[in-house]
């Protein structure tokens, strides 16, 4: 039988009245009556509680949650950030879900110099809601209890800038010739918190690789393939969570 799970932001034990797009998807979507069960999970502290539906009140519902427990978080190493080149059209949607369900613990997009789309402050406001909202639906999806937090658009000096305190970064850039591998293995042996910047499509200015390594990132190759923006996120953090599960069996 398929456990349903349901974001509910500042979770708490007790009766509570939902309204919006959660009771929406509790009551239109999932079709769920007085008695039915699902698992609530707040996505801000990673916490989850056993739910019951109590009543359906028009455009709301009531829930009644049990005591609050530690929900399934990430399951990565240590923290995870990903900064990516803002990119056009439902990309960047594509990439949140991905690295959400990859196990990432933050995620910043960046405004380079080749960044097609054009973001003003409400557009900027809008993009980052509707990402956050990508990343709740898509840690429901794979069980996280802990949605990645999303940072608002930032010009790629300022998001470099915020994975100061990460123990290894790494800037993935078509001109590299150094393999992200042998870093990342290292890194990851270490359980090292971890940091990877991507660019748009068109990849990063060489101005913009030397400022990332200015600031201590390494500039590393994914090979000599070419990938698609969209693509290089599922592909590196793909590759961490399969030796990450290899370094925690070895403990």
């Amino acid at each position: 039988m398929t456990t349903h799970r349901a974001p509910v932001p500042s979770l708490s034990a007790g009766e509570r009245r939902l309204e919006g797009a959660i009771a929406h998807y509790l009551a239109r979507v999932l079709r769920l009556r007085a008695g039915d069960t699902f698992v609530a999970f707040d996505p801000a502290t990673g916490f989850e509680a056993d739910a019951t539906t109590v009543s359906a009140e028009g455009a709301a519902i009531l829930v009644r949650c049990s005591a609050l427990r530690p929900g399934s978080r990430a399951h990565s190493p240590a923290a995870i950030m990903w900064i990516q080149g803002l990119a056009k059209g439902d990309k960047c949607d594509a990439i949140v879900r991905d690295a959400t369900e990859l196990g990432v613990t933050r995620i910043v997009v960046a405004v380079t110099r080749r960044s097609i789309v054009k973001l003003d402050r409400a557009r900027r406001e809008t993009r980052q809601a509707r990402w956050a909202r990508v990343a709740q639906e898509a840690a429901r999806q794979c069980g996280r209890s802990d949605a990645p937090i999303i940072d608002p658009p930032s010009p790629w000096a300022d998001a470099l800038s915020l994975a100061h305190n990460a123990g290894a970064r790494f800037c993935l850039w078509e001109q590299a010739t150094v393999p992200l591998a042998p870093g990342l293995f290292e890194a990851l042996a270490k359980r090292s918190s971890l940091a990877f910047a991507c660019g748009p499509e068109g990849g990063l200015e060489q101005g913009e690789a030397a400022l990332a390594e200015s600031q201590g990132w390494s500039l590393v190759s994914l090979g000599a393939l070419a990938l698609r923006t969209e693509t290089v996120a599922a592909a590196v953090l793909g590759a961490v969570r399969v030796w990450s599960a290899m370094f925690e069996r070895a403990l």
